[in-house]
């Protein structure tokens, strides 16, 4: 089973995709939300996370994306992480391509992207 960590500060967000994520058993994915970024990294320790999903809303959160993308690859050099990000914004959108560039992400996928290519992805890591 994969444990997927998602890190966000939108609540209905998290439900939705728990919610996705349940009705598609088949998957193997285990789900875990994380609603503070401050305790991202000892959530994807205390839930022994495959792949983290990080909510980027604005560049802000692209800051703290980019710490805890940091941290967690100084943690754990072989967790998977995944930015989920707005595409309108032409910030997040470069920044999100450098970090992958760097392998400080492994992916991005954009808010509107089909929920079945969210799930292809996170198979897919």
């Amino acid at each position: 089973m994969k444990s997927i960590l998602f890190i966000s500060a939108n609540k209905i967000l998290g439900q939705g995709l728990l919610e996705a994520i349940l009705s598609k058993p088949e998957l193997g994915f285990q789900w875990t939300a994380q609603l503070n970024y401050s305790q991202a990294i000892i959530g994807a320790e205390i839930f022994q996370t495959d792949v983290v999903v990080l909510d980027v809303v604005d560049q802000i959160d692209m800051e703290y994306a980019f710490k805890i993308s940091e941290a967690l690859r100084q943690c754990n050099g072989v967790i998977k992480i995944l930015l989920l990000v707005r595409p309108e914004q032409d910030i997040v959108r470069r920044s999100s391509v450098n970090a992958k560039n760097k392998g400080l992400i492994d992916n991005f996928v954009f808010y509107d992207s089909s929920l079945a290519y969210l799930l292809a992805k996170l198979a897919a890591c």
